[in-house]
């Protein structure tokens, strides 16, 4: 495999029974995609029943496999030890939340749309193009860098988002904070034109679904920033003083310690001290 990129394949696969959706190989790959995936997925399904753990990487000499999964699906990619494994997640995380929005029809679920799907490799054709848009902007842009500042700001801002909707609430009281941060974000819409690609539902606000490649890095952190200071401010109107600060401590300070170079490097400690503490 060649050094000189940070992607050399990738793999969705159906966790069940290892059948492979679809397979990218972007660089010399001397096997079979094809007859990877089962071992893939038989490796990540022995790793959570032998202990308890879910399979993230796994390391060879010279490569490293990342798996990101979802209940009925996994997505592995093999890369580079040189390549940043945050970015990598990024990527993988952003890919299947596009597969799950677009590729499974409304009326459905994942695991009924894969029980009556024949195998056929053109089914998921658009997707595959999608991902080889994904990776290919990735890996050629000029702007390589930014798209990396803006990965990490994007996936550590979703980890404290995610922090404060962990609150012990009630599903109603929930429903009232996400309804009330959409109202208090609307004014800035027109401004970060992002934000209509972020889902607002009753599990919280997803942001992983921002085009980073469209919106410029010095926008995306402002609107990030604002977007926790309006989460903020929603929660404490809505969640009581105890269930605020057990949030606090049981779910946002965890995260900020495991993470705290990237938030350091960022400067998003700052924004959660401001607002969060």
């Amino acid at each position: 495999m060649s050094d000189r990129r940070s992607i050399h394949g990738i793999w969705l696969i159906e966790r069940l029974t290892g059948r492979n959706l679809i397979s990218k190989a972007y660089t010399g790959v001397s096997i079979d995609m094809d007859l990877i995936a089962p071992f893939l997925s038989a490796t990540f399904t022995f790793i959570d029943k032998a202990s308890n753990e879910e399979l993230t990487t796994i390391d060879t000499e010279t490569n490293r496999y990342v798996w990101e999964s979802s209940e009925h699906l996994l997505l592995v990619m093999v890369v580079s030890k040189a390549a940043r494994l945050g970015h990598m997640r990024f990527i993988l995380q952003y890919a299947l939340n596009e597969f799950l929005r677009n590729e499974v029809p409304d009326d459905v679920d994942v695991e009924s749309m894969l029980k009556k799907w024949t195998g056929a490799p053109s089914t998921f054709k658009k997707f595959g193009s999608f991902v080889n848009e994904l990776v290919e902007q990735f890996e050629t842009t000029d702007e390589a860098l930014v798209a990396g500042k803006s990965m990490d700001c994007l996936e550590v801002y979703n980890h404290l988002f995610r922090a404060i909707y962990k609150a012990k609430i009630s599903k109603s009281t929930m429903k009232k904070l996400t309804k009330r941060v959409k109202e208090m974000a609307e004014p800035l819409f027109e401004r970060y034109l992002c934000l209509n690609q972020v889902v607002f539902d009753e599990t919280g606000v997803e942001i992983l679904g921002i085009d980073i490649y469209n919106v410029q890095y010095k926008l995306l952190r402002e609107c990030l920033e604002e977007m926790l200071r309006i989460i903020t401010v929603a929660a404490k109107e809505l969640l009581s003083a105890k269930a605020f600060n057990d949030m606090i401590f049981e779910h946002a300070m965890p995260y900020v310690k495991r993470d705290l170079s990237r938030l350091q490097t960022y400067a998003i400690l700052d924004d959660v001290i401001r607002y969060l503490f």
